[in-house]
C-alpha cells in the first residue's frame, strides 16, 4: 500500500497506513536487487529494517546510473519511482513514473503507479490523478494498485460505496493472510461502516454506484 494513505485524509491513524510504512523499505530493496541482477547477495544476508534502508539507498544510485544509458527502460523507470516513493521523494517519483508510462503506455501498472506519485506530492487525487486512474482501469480493470487508489480517490471524495466497489473488488483478488489483504479487509470495514452511516442519514447520493468506465475484460 502506499506510504501516503495518511496524507490523503480520513484514514489517519488507521492500522493500514501503517502497514504500507512498515512494508515498504524490504519490498523495494528486493525488488531492486532482482532488477540490478544481484540476486546472490539476498541469500547471503538477511535483510532487516535498518539494513534495507541502507541497502536500498546504495541500490538506487545503482539504477539512477543504469538508467543513464537505458532511458527507455520503463521497469527500470518504474522501479525508481516506486523507491522514491518509499522515501518519499514524491517529486522524483512523478518524475521517474511519467517517464516510465510514457515508455509504456498502455500498461495500466504503470499508469496507476504515476498516478500515486501525483497525488502524493499533491495530497489530492482531483484532476490528473484521478484521469489517469480512469485511464489505468480502462486498459486493464483489474489492475491491483489502479483498484486500490480508485477506492482511495473515492474515499477521499466521500462516496463510500463507490470506494467499497472498488476494495471489494480488490479484496477477490488478493492472497489471504499477507498485510495487503489485511490492510484492504480494515479499509473495506471502515468503508461498509460509512455507507451504513450515510444510509442512516438518507444521504443517498452516496450511496450511487460508481460510473462505468470501460467494460472489464
Amino acid at each position: 500500500l502506499l506510504p501516503g494513505w495518511r496524507r490523503f485524509g480520513g484514514l489517519a491513524g488507521q492500522r493500514l497506513a501503517l502497514l504500507g510504512v512498515l512494508g515498504s523499505l524490504p519490498a523495494v530493496t528486493v525488488g531492486l536487487y532482482l532488477y540490478l541482477g544481484a540476486p546472490g547477495i539476498l541469500e547471503e544476508q538477511a535483510l532487516t529494517q535498518a539494513q534495507a534502508r541502507h541497502d536500498a539507498d546504495g541500490m538506487v544510485s545503482a539504477l539512477e546510473d543504469k538508467l543513464k544509458s537505458t532511458p527507455d527502460d520503463a521497469e527500470g523507470w518504474y522501479a525508481l519511482g516506486r523507491a522514491y516513493i518509499a522515501f518519499e521523494r514524491y517529486a522524483d517519483a512523478e518524475e521517474a513514473l511519467r517517464k516510465a508510462s510514457s515508455h509504456a503506455p498502455k500498461n495500466a501498472k504503470l499508469i496507476a503507479q504515476y498516478a500515486e506519485a501525483m497525488a502524493l506530492r499533491s495530497g489530492s487525487f482531483a484532476g490528473r490523478p484521478q484521469e489517469l486512474i480512469v485511464e489505468a482501469l480502462e486498459i486493464d480493470y483489474e489492475d491491483d494498485k489502479a483498484l486500490e487508489l480508485a477506492g482511495l480517490s473515492a474515499y477521499q471524495q466521500e462516496k463510500w460505496a463507490e470506494s467499497l466497489h472498488f476494495w471489494r473488488r480488490l479484496l477477490k483478488k488478493l492472497p489471504r493472510e499477507t498485510e495487503q489483504y489485511e490492510a484492504i479487509s480494515q479499509a473495506v470495514k471502515i468503508a461498509e461502516r460509512k455507507v451504513e452511516a450515510a444510509s442512516g442519514l438518507g444521504e443517498r447520493a452516496k450511496l450511487s454506484a460508481p460510473e462505468p468506465t470501460k467494460a472489464p475484460h
